[in-house]
């Protein structure tokens, strides 16, 4: 690492070449990075477009755009710090410095699976509330629940949990070792208790998985057995991308369920 160094200071004061040029990294890494600042680009327009959308949107059905857009900025802060660790490997010192920086990294990147899959279902949530103001509606379907929601928010919280504390045990596994603290031994089981950590956390993804198809699937029913109006879900999409209209007529207060369902686009009269 040092000899890469001196290199790179012995050739910047000759031709005043450009810091790329002394780059001697292998090609499928460039392209890493190159990617890593493509995707940030990408989930940095979702971000703008996220923004526009919560303006119009209603506030009591602001809350799981809200979280999707917050996971959408912690998804995209580790696409960018990720390009920059790949570009700058080579002059970031191994130690504390370097085992925070990929705590962090590793934060920010796996917390996006659960946060989504979250904001998802609390989507399914707001939108079963248009089969309740359907005609022929009985009650709050399956995805509509009190306790189905607080026990999605449950299994999120777990995994998020667990997330955090297998980040933890790997950080200060590598930590000790570096510092000749602890024993092999001791660092192997450090090691072995993180993976049983991550391996939990996934438990919990994948039991949050599970629940976002069966709830998509079954509000999915719902809207096809026609107890709400399956027109509006079909132009929801639609409905976003001009969300001015959705309490045309209305009162300022009503929800989006409620403007929805009474919008123009129904030929079902409430």
């Amino acid at each position: 690492m040092l000899e890469k160094r001196k290199g790179r200071g012995g050739g910047g004061g000759g031709g005043g070449s450009s810091i790329e040029d002394n780059w001697n990294a292998p090609p499928l890494v460039k392209a890493q990075m190159a990617f890593e600042i493509i995707w940030f680009c990408f989930i940095l327009y979702l971000i703008t477009v996220l923004l526009k959308v919560i303006r119009n949107v209603p506030s009591p059905q602001r809350q799981p755009y809200i979280l999707l857009l917050i996971s959408a900025i912690f998804l995209d802060v580790a696409l960018i710090m990720n390009a920059i660790i790949i570009r700058a490997a080579d002059d970031i010192p191994p130690g504390p410095s370097a085992i925070a920086l990929s705590s962090v990294l590793e934060l920010l990147w796996n917390q996006s699976t659960l946060l989504i899959t979250m904001a998802g279902l609390w989507v399914f949530r707001k939108r079963s509330k248009l089969i309740m103001y359907g005609e022929g509606a009985k009650g709050f379907p399956y995805a509509g629940q009190i306790w189905k929601f607080v026990g999605d928010w449950v299994v999120t919280s777990l995994g998020l949990l667990f997330l955090s504390l297998a980040v933890i045990v790997n950080a200060a596994a590598y930590s000790l070792y570096w510092n000749d603290n602890i024993t092999f031994s001791d660092y192997k089981r450090l090691i072995i208790a993180q993976n049983g950590l991550y391996y939990v956390q996934f438990a919990f993804y994948l039991i949050l998985t599970i629940i976002f198809v069966v709830t998509g699937f079954t509000l999915s029913s719902a809207f096809k057995r026609k107890i709400g109006h399956p027109d509006v879900v079909r132009h929801f999409p639609t409905r976003l991308r001009t969300p001015t209209n959705f309490n045309a007529g209305h009162q300022s207060d009503a929800d989006l369920g409620h403007a929805l369902a009474r919008h123009s686009c129904n030929r079902v009269p409430i």
